[in-house]
């Protein structure tokens, strides 16, 4: 190439560029010329036309502007003056400006299209209405919601063309003739707005100041942020969306303050607005404008707002700008306030219509905290307004219930929901009772307000009586309520309440729970305190159950369980009451004077069961003894034997219970009672006992049945009474015994056959009759009992064919038959005439046996005693003191002829008997117990004895036969008496016994023999045991002049009866066994004294003097001087 190429090419090229620009500068100077003065040169102003065209196409409403100035340097603009912009096909004007400036793009303006650079806006004046149809006029020809957002898109797209657009000294009025309840309307003034867009970013940057002049002061808003394409959607199954979501989203700050709520709440809430609704806020939250389900949705976030020196925090929404019915909600929480603070921002009517009237009516006021609130609202026929959430109150107060009880210092936790208000742990004091928990419902009926509260509350005793006696509607629950004195302890209770609030008195009790702790209380019913009350009260449907309430009366444990239903005819629904304690405390704490101490022992349990109606309901129960011991009468059951007592009855509205059916439960038989039994207000016993026949083996072991084994008892009685003293009551009836088999103490063998029947007829008892055998003898009784149950008199006989008398000594002892006699003369008045055809004791046997038996004042008297032996008679009486527990004091007369006196002999058991002989004896024995040796030593008296026609056998033990033996009379009558094998026979043998302190003394024992004459005279100490007699024996009869040869006969030479042959000895010693010594005559030849002489006298006496007294002995020639007795032989 030349090297003079280069610049002449380049030279030309840059001079080619300058004058292409330069001409097309040219050309568009030119036609802005042209354009700026078109209409003075052609009459018709293009640029304004031409301005107008664009705009009216691009915003598809008519536009009116004064003055259009088109400016190029320095830039390509345009200026509009007096711009009104009017409602599509209405002359309504829509926004009008004082001046809009607006610089162009150079590019689009060649094409005949305005689209701008820079847009600034002076005094714009926008006006927004809604028709009654809800149609905004921005929106006018706009159909749908898609229509809606073609249109926002193609707007913001020409907008976004703009780089930059400012707003200044703007107003926007904004009305509303949608609401049923009148035209709203609001101006928004110094409307500032600055808007920045970022193409290569796709954002726009918005800032948007105003302010509201109302009747309460200026309101000021600010708003910041960013403009950008709506946000694609996360499909959460990770498909694809689809085609991208038509237009823009704001997100981005508000700035709030002084925001007047009355003036809002005019405006944006329904009409009248609530006077609680009062200042002013101050918000600054986050905000969020993006496209909804229809229209656009607004999101508040992390809003802080100060509204009446209420903190708040939360957020809110407002979905369906734009649209016919939009809706708004706003979530916020706020620090502890005041309720009429609280009330300022949250109207209550939002909540319900009908609160207001509650909070005035029941005077509720407190400190609420706003933990999480929901205000929500809707405009479809007119703005609906809604709040919810949850709320703390504190220091709360408040009339509850139907008596407008006063709740002070209240805590709770309350829920707010649509159509109720749920409340939750409430703390606090509700009248006297202080409330640990608690939970309420209101709900906001067509009626009215419902309240349903539920409250837990501890309160003391006298609080839990008094709401008892208020909630508890029974007769005789109140008459027990109102009769509770000094109560003390606690009780946590919990109650509901139910009823409209807008009634008076439509709250009423619902029921509830009270749990009773360590409670004590007196009451005029009880014998003594109740202490320990605890258990649960549960209250509902009108009925109070108890459930496991338990307490201590005394010493006895009470339990509780069961309902009492509520209403005009309430009733008991299987109301049990259980008891345990000790019998002994059980008996003294209900002061019964019927039972004796002694009587229960150990545990009594009892169980008894109402039901029926409070006013005379049914009771029904039984006692346990299965751990008691029971001693009354026949009984004496040890602790662990089964046994119960079972009734049942009425308890009638007096304080009285009247039992109709008492039974005896023993494990194998139930003895019942029928009629009526009355305790409490008056005492009545009128009852019948049916037993049926009773076999006695089915009866306990304790139950004392007196020896008797076999045998069926029936009994059939009917008892009247009106005192708790038995003794007083009337007992009518019978009771009987047959085929009995009986085991008496002291009594060998068994008694059979009995039979008993006694009838009992008001104060006096008929013994029908009274049958038995026993060891082969019968016995058969009648008597009548009159006034058996004060002192009784006894009246009867007793019979027998043939009785074993010894069967009615007692042995050992004291005994049975004693115990009763003594009681018998103690407290009883006896008469009774006893019979027995034969009878016998031992081998004595007796006919015609009869007597009279009388026992009275501590006396046993056996009087009239008559009867025949076998060849004689027997008659006598028998005076006994039986003084109780005692020894007794005996008084025995008799007389006894015609009995063998070996048979006698016998009686008394003795080793030897070897005397026979008729006895005839007669006599008066008077002795007693007192004495510690025994009743010998006691005895006095005097006895006649006489013996006739009889022999003295050979026993060497006895007295006599020593002497016989002595005087060895066998050997010397051998051959003519055969003494050894006959015996000394004896026509008569007699004796006057003084009995003195149990010394039997004789002075005249004659021994009337037709060999002998023996008298004795002396003593014998029946306490010791020990005879002390001196015995003469003198010859006599045929054999007299014989016998006169033994040596040991002598006369007695000194005193008044000189010349008597006689042998004398004494006696001394043991009765069974004495020992006889001989007394020589010299012993006594100066005379006789003591015993001797008795007994030498009585033989004296009973003997015809002898003639050898007076004149020599015949045979012998010796003179009476002369007479020398032999030595006595020596004793073998």
């Amino acid at each position: 190439m030349p090297p003079n190429s280069f610049p002449v090419s380049k030279g030309g090229r840059v001079s080619r560029f300058r004058l292409a620009f330069l001409s097309i500068l040219v050309l568009i100077v030119l036609a802005g010329t042209f354009l700026a003065f078109s209409r003075e040169l052609t009459g018709q102003d293009y640029l304004k036309d031409f301005v107008l065209e664009q705009l009216e196409e691009s915003l598809g409403r008519k536009i009116d502007v004064h003055r259009v100035k088109f400016v190029v340097f320095p830039g390509i603009r345009v200026e509009l003056s007096e711009v009104v912009i009017h409602d599509p096909q209405s002359a309504q004007v829509v926004l009008t400006a004082k001046r809009v400036d607006l610089v162009l793009r150079f590019f689009p303006l060649l094409k005949k299209q305005i689209v701008g650079k820079r847009l600034l806006i002076e005094e714009p004046k926008l006006t927004l209405r809604r028709n009654e149809r809800g149609r905004w006029n921005i929106l006018d020809g706009v159909n749908g919601q898609a229509d809606t957002d073609q249109q926002t898109m193609a707007l913001m797209a020409r907008t976004f063309m703009v780089r930059q657009a400012k707003l200044l000294n703007g107003t926007i009025t904004v009305m509303d003739a949608a609401r049923p309840d009148g035209i709203r309307s609001i101006t928004l003034e110094h409307v500032e707005c600055d808007l920045t867009i970022h193409p290569e970013q796709g954002v726009a940057d918005v800032h948007v100041a105003m302010s509201h002049q109302g009747t309460h002061g200026v309101s000021r808003v600010s708003l910041d942020g960013a403009i950008k394409q709506a946000e694609q959607p996360v499909a959460l199954s990770g498909d694809d969306v689809g085609e991208p979501v038509p237009g823009l989203q704001f997100d981005g700050h508000i700035d709030a303050a002084d925001i007047k709520v009355r003036d809002a709440a005019d405006f944006l809430g329904p009409r009248p607005v609530s006077d609680h609704l009062q200042g002013s806020l101050n918000l600054r939250s986050a905000v969020r404008v993006m496209p909804g389900v229809a229209g656009y949705d607004m999101v508040l976030s992390e809003m802080s707002a100060h509204l009446n020196e209420i903190t708040l925090t939360g957020h809110g929404s407002l979905a369906g700008v734009l649209t016919p019915q939009p809706t708004f909600s706003v979530t916020f929480s706020s620090s502890l306030v005041t309720l009429p603070q609280l009330l300022k921002t949250i109207s209550p009517e939002w909540i319900h219509p009908q609160l207001p009237a509650l909070l005035e009516e029941r005077r509720i006021d407190g400190k609420v905290q706003v933990v999480k609130a929901t205000l929500t609202g809707s405009t479809a026929t007119g703005p609906q307004l809604s709040a919810t959430g949850e709320f703390h109150v504190q220091e709360g107060h408040a009339l509850i219930g139907r008596d407008h009880v006063a709740a002070t210092d209240l805590a709770a936790v309350i829920l707010v929901e649509t159509g109720r208000v749920r409340i939750s742990k409430i703390t606090g004091n509700y009248g006297t009772m202080q409330l640990t928990d608690g939970k309420a419902e209101v709900s906001f009926l067509d009626a009215g307000p419902w309240l349903d509260l539920e409250m837990t509350s501890e309160m003391g005793a006298t609080s839990l009586i008094e709401f008892l006696s208020r909630t508890v509607k029974t007769e005789r629950m109140a008459q027990v309520f109102a009769g509770v004195r000094d109560a003390e302890g606690t009780a946590v209770a919990t109650f509901r309440l139910v009823g409209p609030l807008n009634q008076p008195g439509g709250i009423t009790f619902a029921g509830g729970e009270i749990t009773a702790r360590h409670i004590s209380l007196n009451h005029p019913a009880l014998p003594e305190r109740m202490t320990g009350v605890q258990g649960r009260f549960v209250l509902a449907d009108g009925a109070t159950q108890l459930d496991q309430v338990t307490g201590n009366l005394g010493g006895m444990a009470v339990q509780v369980q069961g309902t009492i239903t509520g209403g005009s005819t309430s009733q008991f629904q299987d109301l049990s009451i259980r008891t345990r304690g000790d019998a002994a405390q059980i008996v003294r704490l209900f002061r019964s004077s019927a039972i004796d101490r002694g009587v229960l022992e150990g545990t009594l349990s009892s169980t008894a069961t109402l039901s029926g109606v409070t006013t005379r309901p049914h009771v029904r129960g039984s006692i346990a003894l299965d751990e008691a011991k029971v001693v009354l009468g026949v009984i004496d059951k040890p602790i662990g034997s089964r046994a119960a007592v079972e009734f049942e009855g009425v308890l009638p509205q007096t304080a009285s219970i009247k039992l109709d059916r008492v039974a005896l439960v023993l494990p194998s038989l139930t003895i019942p009672a029928k009629g009526t039994l009355q305790f409490g207000n008056g005492f009545l016993v009128d009852m019948a006992v049916a037993t049926g026949i009773i076999p006695v083996a089915s009866l306990p072991r304790w139950i004392s049945k007196g020896g008797l084994e076999v045998g069926n008892l029936e009994l059939s009685l009917e008892i009247k009474g009106r005192e708790p003293d038995w003794h007083a009551w009337r007992i009518t009836g019978w009771m009987g015994l047959t085929n009995g088999v009986l085991q008496a103490k002291e009594v060998d063998g068994h008694i059979q056959d009995l039979y008993a029947r006694v009838r009992f007829l008001r104060n006096e008892t008929e013994l029908k009759r009274l049958s038995f055998k026993v060891q082969g003898s019968d016995v058969a009784m009648e008597a009548t009992v009159r006034n058996w149950l004060t002192k009784p008199s006894i009246i009867g006989r007793i019979e027998s064919n043939q009785l074993d008398l010894s069967l009615l000594i007692p042995k050992g002892g004291r005994s049975p038959v004693r115990e009763f006699l003594e009681t018998l003369a103690a407290t009883s008045q006896v008469t009774m005439t006893a019979a027995v055809a034969r009878g016998h004791y031992q081998h004595l046997k007796f006919s015609s046996l009869s007597a009279r038996i009388t026992i009275q004042d501590g006396v046993l008297d056996l009087d009239r005693l008559s009867g025949e032996s076998s060849h004689g008679h027997v008659a006598g009486r028998l005076v006994v003191q039986l003084p109780p527990n005692a020894p007794a004091d005996l008084d025995l007369s008799f007389r006894a002829t015609g009995m063998e006196f070996d048979d006698v002999l016998k009686l008394a058991k003795a080793q030897a008997h070897g005397v026979s002989g008729e006895l005839r004896i007669s006599g008066a024995i008077r002795g007693h117990g007192r004495n510690p040796h025994g009743i010998y030593p006691s005895l006095n008296g005097k006895v006649d004895v006489l013996l006739e026609n009889g022999r003295i056998l050979k026993t060497n033990e006895r007295a006599v036969w020593k002497i016989i033996s002595l005087l060895n009379l066998p050997a010397v009558l051998q051959g003519k008496v055969e003494l050894e094998k006959e015996g000394l026979p004896y026509n008569r043998i007699s004796s006057t016994i003084a009995i003195q302190n149990g010394l039997f003394q004789t002075e005249n024992l004659i021994i009337d023999s037709p060999i002998l004459k023996i008298t004795a005279a002396g003593n014998y100490d029946l306490p010791t045991d020990q005879l002390d007699l001196a015995v003469a024996v003198s010859p006599f009869g045929s054999y007299s002049q014989f016998l006169k040869t033994i040596p040991l006969f002598g006369r007695i030479i000194a005193g008044d009866r000189k010349g008597l042959a006689t042998a004398m000895f004494t006696v001394k010693g043991g009765l069974e066994d004495p020992e006889v010594t001989y007394l020589p005559v010299k012993s006594f030849a100066s005379g006789l004294s003591g015993l001797a002489q008795l007994a030498v006298d009585v033989l004296t006496n009973t003997l015809t003097l002898p003639m050898d007294l007076v004149t020599p002995d015949e045979e012998t020639g010796v003179r009476s001087k002369d007479l020398t007795p032999a030595p006595p032989p020596a004793r073998p």
